[in-house]
């Protein structure tokens, strides 16, 4: 077991040394958008086919929203980040930016994911996906799960393309 969480460390610092490598010091951004669900029993199904059947857009405050907006006071008051929600009773996303260097940014990916994962009963991440950014260009996508992402980023030749699997 010991030798599979060394792993993991090592697969991480791999993506900060790329990301180091393609932001040679200056700030990078990285956007990040949670998709998370409703993780309890299915007593909200009829509620969430009420909502698209009459496509009413807001939504009643449950313990699933509370969380959720418990998340997002946490990400807007240590991220200083501006959050764009898009929420639903049962289900929905949540997209913000953080700048920083390749450290900073890997730590804040990491920070939100164990926030959900310690702080929320009734939501779960179901994806996420993402962009770094260097100034106004495209550095590397990523997409996976609570569990997983996989991260794509320029090769050393700017040719290619390096793909990393990150665990948490």
């Amino acid at each position: 077991m010991f030798s599979k969480i060394k792993l993991g460390i090592e697969e991480w610092k791999r993506l900060e040394s790329d990301l180091d490598r393609i932001s040679s010091g200056v700030p990078m951004e990285l956007v990040i958008n949670l998709t998370l669900v409703y993780s309890g029993e299915d007593d909200l199904e009829e509620e969430e086919h009420h909502h698209h059947h009459h496509h009413v857009h807001d939504f009643e405050e449950n313990e699933f929203t509370r969380e959720v907006a418990k998340l997002l006071d946490h990400i807007a008051h240590t991220y200083d980040a501006h959050v764009h929600p898009h929420l639903h009773s049962n289900h929905g996303s949540v997209m913000f930016a953080v700048k920083g260097t390749p450290k900073e940014l890997i730590k804040a990916l990491k920070d939100v994911l164990e926030y959900v994962k310690l702080n929320c009963e009734k939501c779960v991440v179901h994806s996420l996906d993402g962009e770094f950014h260097l100034g106004e260009d495209l550095s590397g996508i990523y997409f996976g799960d609570a569990y997983k992402i996989t991260v794509i980023v320029p090769s050393e030749d700017g040719k290619r393309l390096k793909v990393h699997e990150v665990h948490f």
